[in-house]
């Protein structure tokens, strides 16, 4: 069954998805990406600018350019449902202020190997995190300034991993402290970055709304050469969004978008 065809057979509202069903699912459909680079895929996708990128638009990351995902029809729904739910899922939890990267157990008392395949995963996930901003199109010059200075912020992150990872090959008898303080300091880098990444996407809802604003704004107005920039535009919380999408201004641009 084709990508298209699945998608045009989907009617239901898609609720939210759990980490292990995305994970299911991904199996099943032998996926390129693990569940945890697909919500690293997520995460960046919600943070790009782009107003029309959702999680149908991801499929070719995922899969690859003609993805099989489902035997029937029905098998089709039911596990875009989940893919696309896990979307839902992850907005959620932005609302509910509990937006991260996705659940990786990082033992108490670590071995070395435990450490190094953490920072190895979150390197992993970061570089999927900006391929997501990268799927919108995005100019880094877009997050304006703050956005810039936040980007670089997470290239850092992903460098101290590297430097985490360094440092752990190069001590392979390291003792239970030095692991523990390892550990600790895994755990405080991951925590800024999530941060970071946090403040990234609130950058980019401004710098979505502004456009709009700006758009309303020029509405009207001819342009050098005399063409009509676009009539005026005037957004109802309940009126179709700007931007194309055909969900409502309030479930779009106006706030945060869940797929339906």
């Amino acid at each position: 069954m084709d990508n298209a065809a699945s998608i045009g057979d989907l009617f239901a509202v898609v609720s939210a998805a759990t980490f292990p069903e995305l994970a299911k699912v991904l199996t099943k459909l032998g996926a390129k990406l693990s569940a945890r680079e697909v919500h690293a895929l997520y995460l960046g996708a919600i943070t790009s600018t782009s107003f029309q990128l959702g999680p149908q638009r991801l499929l070719g990351h995922i899969f690859g350019d003609e993805p099989t995902l489902g035997e029937s029809v029905e098998d089709a729904n039911k596990n875009i449902q989940i893919l696309f739910g896990y979307w839902n899922a992850i907005l959620t939890s932005r609302k509910g202020g509990r937006l991260g990267l996705a659940p990786t157990r990082l033992p108490a008392k670590p071995t070395r190997d435990h450490l190094l395949d953490y920072a190895r995963r979150r390197q992993e996930e970061l570089i999927w995190y900006v391929r997501g901003i990268d799927a919108g199109g995005d100019d880094p010059m877009e997050f304006g300034a703050e956005g810039q200075k936040l980007l670089g912020g997470i290239a850092k992150g992903g460098a101290y991993l590297q430097a985490c990872v360094d440092v752990l090959e190069r001590t392979p008898s390291a003792s239970a402290e030095d692991l523990r303080k390892s550990r600790a300091m895994l755990l405080e880098l991951v925590e800024t970055i999530e941060r970071i990444i946090a403040d990234l996407m609130d950058v980019s809802d401004a710098v979505r709304r502004e456009a709009i604003q700006t758009l309303s704004h020029e509405a009207g107005r001819k342009t050098d050469d005399g063409a009509r920039i676009a009539r005026p535009v005037k957004v109802g919380r309940n009126d179709p969004c700007p931007c194309g999408s055909g969900k409502k201004w309030k479930k779009c641009c106006g706030g945060l978008a869940p797929v339906h």
